[in-house]
């Protein structure tokens, strides 16, 4: 009796440590419906967000304002940078009865933490670039990459895909200066391909081409770093790499190998929410019983660090220095401070008090 009490008790120890050892991710809670939300602040100063109407909205001091009108049931999509100087508005009034990877969609910009966008074009998979100075979106039917300042609007260029084998192709496209875009295309057989657009030029050059179709290759910017992530497909005994190319890139071949793993990872690189950090979905499990979660890589010491423990994630969402992942129809905070339950408007700084009737009235509007 007293050696089965002893082995309960080890049992037990063991499933405690189990336990605490989880990384229990909080999920994300707002004053409002987290569905109609779109943008919080990093210190939750503004909010955007959306009504069933057709409308988005800008909320900040318990003042409301209405930035886009458009259907009813108008789906808007947001992106901004570390930078925030600016934000790209995506506006799909079709949302709920036509569907399609390739739809394009309206294309707004606005300055950072106002409320007055301007329209640029239709297309997809916006990106800002070079501190909020550039903006560049895809157009998926005549497979045309297109930039334009987001200061000057008569400074304009493109770049026009090889691709002709894959319609659902989306270029990886990153800007390194004024002068120089790095991409990502498809050959005629489907490998990808890394190729460098000199604008003074209208020039592209292929830098480097994948092993094999089986792979895919990701482009970010990481503090003045061109960060390349291959990933193969499935269950391709490829792998996955993530490296680094010092910019202005001399050779493209002798870059820095930063992390490397036999599985194929999901990849989804997210490069702009941490210094000298980098977050990927890595495949925790094995080539036939994959299983992934977000996991933080140290570009100086090349560690890597789990952030979740989910097994399940396919999808990471950076709000504005915010790590963000959804999982079942709940958002979780994957790396981030703020409570946006408490915080995601900020309070007026009155000299007096207000009544309870006036605060209450004010609390009911920007919700």
């Amino acid at each position: 009796m007293a050696l089965r009490n002893s082995y309960l008790i080890i049992f037990s120890f063991l499933i405690s440590s189990f336990t605490e050892a989880r990384i229990n991710l909080p999920e994300l809670l707002t004053k409002q419906s987290v569905s109609n939300i779109r943008l919080l602040t990093k210190d939750g100063k503004f909010t955007y967000y959306q009504k069933r109407s057709g409308s988005l909205l800008f909320a900040t001091n318990y003042k409301v304002q209405e930035i886009l009108k458009s259907e009813i049931g108008t789906e808007y999509t947001i992106y901004s940078t570390s930078s925030r100087k600016k934000m790209v508005i995506l506006q799909n009034p079709n949302f709920h009865n036509f569907y399609s990877l390739r739809a394009k969609e309206k294309i707004f910009l606005l300055n950072y933490g106002e409320s007055s966008p301007s329209e640029i074009g239709l297309g997809i998979s916006p990106v800002l670039h070079l501190n909020d100075s550039w903006i560049s979106f895809f157009d998926p039917y005549t497979k045309v990459i297109s930039f334009e300042n987001t200061t000057n609007s008569s400074l304009k260029f493109s770049i026009k895909l090889n691709n002709r084998l894959n319609p659902y192709f989306v270029p990886q496209v990153v800007m390194s200066d004024d002068n120089t875009v790095y991409y990502t295309d498809l050959s005629e057989v489907g490998i990808y391909g890394v190729l460098e657009f000199k604008r003074n030029l209208s020039k592209s050059e292929i830098i480097y081409k994948a092993k094999s179709p089986m792979m895919k290759i990701e482009l970010c910017i990481n503090q003045g770093s061109l960060i390349a992530g291959e990933f193969g497909f499935h269950f391709s005994p490829i792998g996955s790499s993530v490296s680094r190319s010092l910019l202005p890139m001399k050779d493209f071949s002798k870059r820095e190998n930063l992390y490397s793993s036999q599985l194929n990872d999901l990849g989804h690189l997210v490069c702009d929410f941490d210094k000298d950090n980098i977050a990927l979905i890595q495949n925790t499990g094995t080539m036939n019983s994959p299983s992934f979660d977000i996991v933080n890589l140290n570009t100086n010491t090349k560690k890597i660090t789990p952030l979740s423990e989910m097994k399940t994630i396919s999808n990471i969402i950076n709000m504005d220095g915010t790590l963000l992942t959804q999982e079942k129809g709940k958002y979780y905070i994957v790396k981030g401070e703020t409570d946006f339950k408490n915080i995601d408007t900020l309070k007026i700084k009155a000299k007096e008090p207000d009544s309870k009737e006036s605060k209450e009235s004010e609390e009911s509007n920007d919700e």
